[in-house]
């Protein structure tokens, strides 16, 4: 392995830049959270953050990270 560990640095080196270069989601690709009311029961009593991320799952099969989750509900506050 002495020779070869050089290739899994490359490979997560690529991994990391390619997602570094994925510009951030419209917050339009998402359910609409803006109009809900956090911790109630049409947010299954979630933070909005939450709920976005649960319903992203949901609906895409991907989860979201807690920052992204937070900028795409403000994104989709301020258009409201």
């Amino acid at each position: 392995m002495s020779g070869k560990w050089w290739v899994l640095v490359v490979i997560v080196l690529l991994g990391t830049m390619i997602a570094l270069a994925t510009p951030p989601a419209s917050a339009a690709e998402y359910t609409n959270v803006a109009g809900l009311q956090p911790w109630s029961a049409e947010s299954d009593y979630m933070s909005l953050p939450g709920y976005l991320r649960w319903m992203t799952f949901k609906e895409q099969g991907i989860w979201l990270s807690v920052p992204e989750a937070k900028r795409i509900v403000a994104e989709q506050i301020a258009n409201m």
